[in-house]
């Protein structure tokens, strides 16, 4: 069912989620960085920079853990050689204000949209959000209008889970209510593209009930772009 050697996986392991959900860490690799403090929910410019000696700019699919750390995406899109559209799944616009010197889980795309090689970020949500935001950064309602935009750049597709309504996974932010056929459904027709990395994050606190299901949907991620896609990212 997948591709292990064409589409590795890395798992970012700030606790122990991953290391529960044995069926899915054996098609990748560990990148033990519990030994980080002061990272969740925000982490300094200094700090980033030295977990990024641990992440390099790997191919294949990134799994970040919990929403805490989405901010990590920031480590990988900024090493894209090509320009490129930025997709992004989440339940919220992580586009706040933060400290001064800090990068954070609510505030990262900010930093991305100072990226030159990013064309547009178009934001797939279930949230009614009112926030002003700049042209480049499109609030999308409807995935499937986005098809002649997607075709003209390479795609990273960024993705957080707690875009799910809580009877198929309960994360530990506010959720979506989107259901699970139109997630599935999303991320097959976006898997079609020009794919030039994924991650992914919006895992539970500890509950194993929830890690258990939290593994079948990241096998279910992993799968629908292990057979579709080869990663093109540049190292």
């Amino acid at each position: 069912m997948y591709n292990k050697e064409n589409f590795p996986a890395y798992f970012l392991c700030f606790d122990d989620t991953y290391f529960n959900q044995r069926n899915l860490i054996k098609f990748g690799k560990i990148i033990d960085l519990r030994a980080f403090t002061q990272v969740k929910y925000l982490c300094s410019y200094d700090k980033l920079e030295e977990i990024g000696k641990f992440v390099g700019s790997e191919k294949g699919i990134k799994f970040l853990g919990k929403s805490d750390f989405h901010y990590l995406t920031y480590l990988f899109v900024r090493n894209i050689k090509v320009k490129f559209n930025f997709i992004v799944i989440d339940h919220h616009l992580d586009f706040k204000n933060t400290f001064d010197g800090y990068i954070s889980c609510g505030s990262w795309l900010r930093d991305v949209l100072k990226l030159p090689l990013v064309e547009k970020i178009f934001l797939i949500t279930s949230d009614n959000n009112t926030m002003k935001v700049p042209n480049k950064l499109i609030i999308v309602n409807k995935f499937s209008i986005l098809e002649d935009v997607l075709r003209r750049l390479p795609i990273y597709i960024s993705i957080d889970k707690d875009i799910l309504d809580k009877k198929y996974l309960s994360t530990n932010w506010e959720q979506g209510n989107m259901n699970l056929d139109e997630f599935l459904n999303l991320l097959n027709f976006l898997s079609h593209f020009n794919v030039i990395g994924v991650d992914v994050c919006g895992e539970p606190d500890f509950n194993l009930a929830e890690y258990k299901k939290s593994e079948q949907l990241n096998l279910m991620i992993y799968s629908i772009f292990a057979k579709n896609i080869s990663l093109k990212i540049s190292a």
